[in-house]
């Protein structure tokens, strides 16, 4: 017996078996729903997409393909945590004192007002599915119900036809296995935080941790307001998590440094041509950092407009000025409102513009 074993000790709490288990296995069905959340988020983001993604709202995982809520289309999805695989028999089947799974997510989506601008709805399961697709020895990771044998199908339908009475469900149901592991998952999304910011900015400097947990309270936090929102902009505040947010917090946590030809231009010009104490010229750089990691992985559509602007407005008076403080100046005096209310102070402005005139070709 070495040195660390002999230390051991027993825990005496662990002599006898729990009386109840239930509490913390509810947990990890919950806590595995906020973390397959966090990665469709990830999976939207990646592709570049504008989403907002709320928890219990009509369904357990829901995702709005748009920032706009006059014109954006919803996906609902049903996670379940669950071991054993769901066949037709378990997925259609009232219980005693609880509805089919099908009833209740087709309950969810159907004769809502909402309803025409449903995208799709899915039963996602950890489990898996006993379909007769599958004893023919195939395996899909998204099962549409247009996949399954006419009997499946006639079943499925019959089930939910009381409910979805214009038959909306047929073209738009799924049924998902996902990639997110039973165990672990949290690790599992810090890998894809890591894989989504090596994409977008790579050779950066980042904390996959300190973006994971301020993402997954958000979640949280939203998840637990059973509070409902008739205006669609407190709707986003106060029960989503959206594209913008992430962008946000992703650009918080990430550092990369300008190419280096880029700073020493921006050294020169601050050092010659603008007359600044040390704390002022250090707050431009700082500006000037920021704007460049925002401007490399930032999809906000306000952030090209004020790119665009400003580069406009460079290239228009380059020629009529002889340093970069005037032309610094003359842009931000022909600012527009959008240009004038975008940067928290006049610094975040010269940083801005700065790296725009020094990045002009």
């Amino acid at each position: 017996m070495n040195s660390k074993e002999s230390k051991s000790q027993i825990n005496p709490l662990g002599l006898d078996a729990k009386r109840e288990k239930a509490g913390s296995d509810t947990y990890r069905k919950y806590n595995y729903q906020y973390h397959w959340a966090f990665c469709r988020m990830l999976d939207e983001h990646s592709e570049g997409n504008e989403y907002a993604i709320f928890i219990e709202e009509h369904e357990d995982v829901t995702l709005a393909n748009s920032l706009n809520g006059s014109s954006a289309l919803f996906e609902f999805n049903q996670i379940k945590e669950i071991g054993s695989k769901s066949t037709i028999s378990s997925l259609t089947k009232d219980k005693e004192k609880t509805v089919s799974p099908l009833k209740k997510l087709a309950s969810s989506v159907c004769n809502k007002k909402f309803s025409g601008r449903v995208s799709s709805v899915n039963f996602v399961s950890t489990g898996g599915f006993s379909f007769d697709l599958h004893k023919e020895g195939l395996s899909f990771e998204v099962i549409k119900v247009g996949q399954l044998t006419e009997g499946e199908k006639a079943k499925i339908l019959s089930c939910i036809s009381e409910i979805d009475k214009t038959n909306m469900l047929e073209s738009k149901m799924a049924f998902i296995i996902p990639e997110l592991p039973e165990k672990g998952f949290d690790l599992a999304v810090e890998g894809k935080i890591s894989q989504l910011i090596n994409k977008r900015v790579p050779g950066c400097t980042y904390n996959s941790s300190s973006i994971y947990s301020c993402i997954i309270r958000d979640l949280q936090r939203k998840g637990e307001n059973s509070f409902d929102y008739h205006d669609w902009d407190d709707s986003l505040k106060k029960k989503a998590v959206t594209s913008k947010q992430l962008d946000e917090i992703i650009d918080q946590h990430v550092k990369r440094k300008p190419d280096e030809n880029l700073t020493t231009e921006l050294l020169y010009i601050l050092k010659d041509e603008y007359n600044l104490n040390s704390l002022n010229r250090r707050n431009i750089v700082s500006a000037f950092d920021r704007y460049y990691t925002a401007k490399l992985s930032n999809r906000d559509s306000e952030l090209h407009k004020v790119s665009e602007e400003i580069k406009k407005l460079i290239k228009e008076k380059i020629d009529n000025f002889s340093t970069a403080a005037e032309l610094d100046k003359y842009v931000f005096s022909q600012a527009t409102d959008l240009l004038a209310g975008y940067f928290p102070s006049r610094e975040d402005f010269s940083g801005a513009f700065l790296y725009e005139l020094v990045a002009l070709k």
